[in-house]
């Protein structure tokens, strides 16, 4: 029998009642809808803003799988790749489970009219990308992530016509509901007023914390939002001291930080110095192709030696018209902002692009909270370790939204819980929001020492009452804090260099002391 969707649009209800509740509609969260919506399984799906705005939809290069379109690749030389990017603390099993799943959610997305490209052959046309010895990544032009996030979205609503799938659009979450010591829903905000969904298992889908840095490729709702409301119950974080800072993002006066996808360097992309140099290999082997922590911190470097902003990246080697008809959102946004890439090279440098660390979670979703699941970006399974692959990310989130299906259809208590209470406590938010994000990108960005970090802790805040309704912004600026505080808190306690983590005080590993994970709880404190 199958289920069926509405869109809520109307006033808000005195209470609504699911048995799951997934916040966040990038592909984690669309997927896993999608796959409970034809069972008798009653689902609320919030949304930030609208419905697919996320993480997902940004993202260019693709999705990292072992379909068999590649004789010469497998599952084990995939997670060979995966450890080794790592920098030592990949957890094993759960890469094992995620990198095993590819094949299975590949299948799942061409059941749902996800758009691959395809050679003339008919097979799938697969990237090379940083990091990875074989080419394995699926894609759709440079618009990967947004073709899949729209066909998930389209398959959404194109079932909403009223039932069991309830979407609301523009809702922010504000604190989850807990009764003893069990999640039991959420508390939103939207323009309608506070509204409280009661569920018996409450998923986070929210994507990443890009917005903590100053300089990001994330969009302006990726706030951290997820992690920040686990934490405030007593979930479990882990490794929250790994950011990864792309590569290659533009770097233009007044321009965004526009993402430049890896696969442009698969594809035969270039880094210059300012002089025209090429200089990566100064630092590793593989130079364009390394691991996206080892070309950041080449860029980095350069920069630093030179006194410079930026760099460059050089997309003509690719070809004019291999460059026109594999990247043309990347032709089409730098031309917008005045560069022509057929005839000169892009200035870039690294920026805030992707949280390997979260909400301490199994390759299914379950945390360290009963009733409360967190998928995707927002959650760390240690697929990622200290440093992610490229194109993991999307494989992560689609992998753990079936996983995590197949958990609540198989599990017998399907029952609303009861009435929980919001957390309660001040709401502290930065005096200078801006300036907090300016200074995390410097002090904890792709370099830290103590001094910096020691800082960060100290940054001025202000209270504000919560006895009225809070604004999505305040919420916002909220979880930015306390995020940024926790990346900060983290990033103090391993005192050493460590993938995407680099110490300027502890500039080497410390395998004997550190080649482990670090845990963060509201209710233990630090924990290693």
């Amino acid at each position: 029998m199958s289920a069926s969707i509405s869109l809520f649009t109307g006033d808000w209800p005195s209470s609504i009642e699911a048995d799951v509740l997934i916040i966040g509609s990038g592909l984690a969260g669309l997927l896993l809808a999608l796959q409970l919506a034809s069972t008798e399984v009653k689902v609320v799906l919030a949304s930030k803003a609208a419905l697919g705005e996320s993480n997902s939809a940004w993202a260019q290069g693709g999705v990292a799988a072992v379909t068999g379109a590649n004789p010469f690749d497998s599952p084990e030389l995939h997670l060979a790749d995966t450890i080794a990017a790592g920098a030592g603390l990949t957890d094993v099993a759960a890469a094992t489970s995620i990198v095993s799943g590819g094949a299975r959610l590949i299948d799942a997305f061409a059941k749902l009219g996800v758009p691959f490209d395809k050679n003339p052959a008919g097979v799938f046309d697969l990237a090379l990308e940083g990091g990875h010895k074989q080419a394995r990544v699926l894609h759709s032009k440079d618009t990967t992530g947004r073709s899949i996030v729209e066909a998930l979205a389209d398959r959404v609503r194109a079932a909403a016509v009223g039932g069991r799938l309830t979407i609301l659009e523009n809702t922010c979450a504000a604190d989850l509901l807990t009764l003893g010591g069990v999640c039991v829903g959420a508390e939103f905000i939207a323009d309608d007023g506070v509204q409280q969904v009661r569920a018996s298992h409450t998923v986070l889908a929210t994507g990443g914390l890009g917005q903590v840095f100053e300089r990001t490729t994330n969009p302006a709702l990726a706030t951290g939002d997820g992690v920040a409301l686990a934490y405030r119950i007593g979930a479990e974080l882990a490794d929250m001291e790994f950011v990864q800072f792309h590569p290659t993002a533009l770097r233009l006066d007044n321009a965004p930080a526009f993402l430049i996808s890896e696969a442009a360097r698969g594809a035969g992309a270039t880094l210059l110095d300012h002089k025209g140099r090429r200089f990566v290999r100064r630092f590793h082997q593989d130079g364009e192709l390394a691991t996206r922590d080892v070309v950041s911190r080449a860029i980095h470097t350069v920069m630093a030696e030179y006194e410079l902003k930026q760099v460059f990246l050089d997309l003509r080697p690719i070809g004019a018209e291999a460059l026109a008809e594999r990247f043309p959102n990347i032709v089409k946004t730098c031309a917008q902002y005045g560069i022509d890439v057929f005839s000169e090279p892009v200035p870039i440098a690294p920026a805030a692009h992707y949280m390997m660390g979260g909400i301490r979670a199994d390759v299914s979703g379950r945390t360290s909270v009963a009733g409360l699941y967190a998928i995707g970006e927002c959650s760390c399974t240690g697929l990622h370790g200290a440093n992610r692959l490229a194109s993991n990310s999307l494989l992560e989130a689609g992998v753990m939204a079936l996983n995590l299906a197949d958990l609540l259809l198989s599990t017998r208590d399907k029952s609303v819980g009861a009435v929980g209470q919001s957390v309660a406590g001040q709401i502290v938010i930065p005096s200078d929001l801006q300036d907090f994000r300016k200074q995390m990108y410097r002090h904890a960005g792709l370099v830290r020492s103590r001094l910096g970090l020691e800082g960060l802790l100290r940054t001025p805040a202000i209270n504000i009452s919560a006895s009225g309704q809070l604004s999505i912004e305040q919420l916002s600026a909220r979880n930015i804090y306390q995020v940024g505080l926790l990346i900060a808190r983290a990033a103090l306690m391993r005192n050493e260099s460590r993938g995407a983590h680099l110490r300027d005080d502890y500039r080497h590993s410390d395998d004997v002391n550190f080649a482990r994970h670090l845990f963060l709880s509201a209710n233990a404190g630090a924990a290693v």
